[in-house]
């Protein structure tokens, strides 16, 4: 039958309740954008599953540009 992705989530519930959980313990690390501090590091972590050896075990990391940018003003 047809399936509907869930907010873009993995369609298998361990794989998706795995990618909240990486996310939410991602977010606690207080890295924030370009390393800079925040309470958002990373916006999006998501699982694919495929069977594989071992030896060949794929693993990928994309990470998004982020133009640093700051602002002072004195009053």
């Amino acid at each position: 039958g047809l399936k509907v992705a869930r907010l873009g989530r993995n369609f298998d519930r361990r794989y998706a309740d795995l990618e909240q959980e990486l996310l939410t313990e991602i977010n606690k690390t207080g890295i924030g954008p370009a390393g800079l501090g925040g309470l958002t590091t990373a916006l999006a972590v998501n699982i694919e599953w495929y069977p594989t050896h071992i030896a060949g075990l794929p693993v990928a990391v994309n990470i998004v540009c982020h133009a640093c940018r700051r602002q002072e003003a004195v009053i």
